[in-house]
């Protein structure tokens, strides 16, 4: 029958365009799996101090760490020890679990290449507002890499925003919940420690968490344990969509030979 013939013809082309339409979406990380963490137990090294007076940061149920800046127009930051890298792509799940998200402004975000507590790189995320921010922390003093820019890809108030940051070399690029956002530029730091940031602009009271940390890099490969996963191992491959078209194609000639 036509019809057969024409919806194999068109199931194959579909599956034969799949890779360009997968290639909307974010590309597979570099290298391997290098570093994740759930905050199921306390590994990472991070601080846990609960209740500092300065700003509140450490573990808690139901296994995420957090934030938690108790002094308006501050920004802090908690760096992982002996997680440096130079190329990496690194992701995080970031939300507002403040008690009232609709009183005063804060984000939160991911620190990276840091030198030390205040020279590094941090993409902010502001659910409140729905923008995003690139910032570039040297010393006491910040500038933007990237202004604060509004965004539909980003979830608001109290939902979670997984963020993402690849860097290699000199050139970054920013990822929140599988979405490109934006593309920047800046060789201050060549390598340095990942982290998570927070910044309060006028919140009476902030909660920020942050969970399911992974790291991908081709640096540290030989330290990689052998159960974690290869790079790139999500979706079917090239040749698995090619030779299931062609099945679908066959069977459509098939049925309308059969047909007549």
């Amino acid at each position: 029958m036509r019809l057969a013939f024409k919806t194999g013809l068109i199931a194959a082309l579909c599956l034969l365009v799949w890779p360009a339409i997968a290639g909307a979406q974010p590309p597979p990380p570099k290298g391997q799996l290098v570093y994740e963490d759930d905050f199921s137990t306390k590994k990472s090294g991070l601080e846990d101090n609960l209740t500092a007076t300065d700003y509140s940061r450490g573990f808690h149920a139901p296994g995420v760490y957090h934030l938690k800046d108790v002094k308006q127009k501050e920004t802090h930051a908690e760096m992982f020890p002996k997680q440096d890298y130079g190329e990496f792509s690194y992701q995080a799940d970031v939300w507002d679990n403040s008690d009232d998200v609709s009183a005063g402004d804060v984000a939160g975000g991911l620190a990276f290449r840091a030198s030390d507590d205040t020279h590094y790189y941090v993409a902010l995320v502001d659910p409140r507002t729905g923008k995003y921010a690139v910032m570039k922390w040297d010393g006491s003093t910040s500038s933007p890499l990237v202004n604060w820019t509004d965004s539909a890809a980003i979830k608001r108030k109290a939902e979670v925003n997984q963020v993402r940051v690849d860097g290699d070399g000199s050139n970054f690029t920013l990822y929140v919940n599988g979405e490109k956002l934006t593309d920047f530029k800046d060789s201050a730091y060549a390598k340095g420690a990942i982290g998570f940031v927070v910044s309060n602009v006028d919140a009476p009271a902030n909660h920020i968490h942050f969970d399911n940390v992974k790291v991908y890099s081709t640096e540290a490969a030989a330290q990689t344990p052998a159960n974690l996963p290869q790079t790139g191992g999500e979706g079917a491959p090239l040749w698995f969509a090619i030779a299931l078209g062609l099945a679908l194609l066959s069977l459509g000639v098939w049925t309308r030979r059969a047909a007549n």
